[in-house]
């Protein structure tokens, strides 16, 4: 983008309307221009909600580390999808200190339920965040894995399901295989698809027996991803 455009959104972001000071930051944010990381990271405490949400994305768009105590700062944001877009980014930053913040999110039972997803979830992504694939390193697979392990026993659907869906995407373990079989039993539908699929990527023939009684599920989806799963063990057997 030409740099005359770049100052202009960096204008834009101190104009009367909350409305284009937002489209600006989403422009910058867009642009990848590290000219304009600072006047994001000032509109991350605009008085208008819809500002601070669009800078607390495009911060993790920039994916700048620079950016982290601040958006450790407004997870406390009053309003939820601020706080909920601040997760997102922290998991968007190539660093160890966010991944370790989004533990401590997952982990903490105060902090709001949509914001320990948006954080789970994020870890989660960390597995093809170029230049830092937590797959890769023993010890923060470990870190991440108590974490998600943790909350599997929380009373939040969501969060059951966003902790399940990222193990899915970690090596497998024998905890980790144990904790999926659980949650095929699980209430919540989205829980025990996470599950299955888990265990399809695991490939532990542990899982077969369990797999083969969903595949006589009365409901047609979770039905059809078990034979899917059993299958693939018994491909590998």
């Amino acid at each position: 983008m030409p740099a005359e455009n770049i100052e202009l959104l960096i204008e834009f972001t101190h104009d009367d309307d909350p409305r284009a000071r937002a489209m600006a930051v989403a422009g910058l944010a867009k642009a990848a221009d590290a000219r304009g990381f600072a006047p994001v990271l000032v509109c991350l405490f605009d008085p208008v909600d819809e500002v601070r949400a669009a800078a607390a994305t495009a911060l993790g768009i920039f994916g700048d580390d620079r950016a982290f105590e601040a958006l450790v700062e407004c997870l406390n944001d009053p309003n939820e999808r601020v706080a909920v877009n601040c997760a997102w980014s922290l998991g968007q930053i190539p660093t160890t200190r966010c991944l370790d913040k989004l533990c401590e999110i997952v982990a903490d039972k105060t902090i709001a339920p949509s914001i320990r997803v948006a954080a789970a979830t994020a870890i989660g992504e960390r597995s093809s965040l170029p230049g830092f694939d937590i797959t890769t390193d023993a010890a923060l697979i470990e870190r991440a894995r108590v974490a998600l392990l943790g909350a599997l026993g929380d009373e939040e659907d969501e969060l059951r399901a966003a902790c399940i869906w990222t193990l899915g995407h970690f090596p497998a373990d024998k905890q980790t295989t144990e904790a999926c079989i659980e949650a095929l039993d699980d209430e919540y539908e989205w829980v025990v698809r996470y599950a299955i699929e888990a265990l399809a990527h695991f490939k532990d023939l542990a899982a077969l027996d369990p797999l083969l009684e969903l595949s006589e599920s009365e409901d047609d989806e979770i039905r059809d991803l078990a034979c899917q799963a059993v299958d693939l063990l018994r491909d590998d057997a």
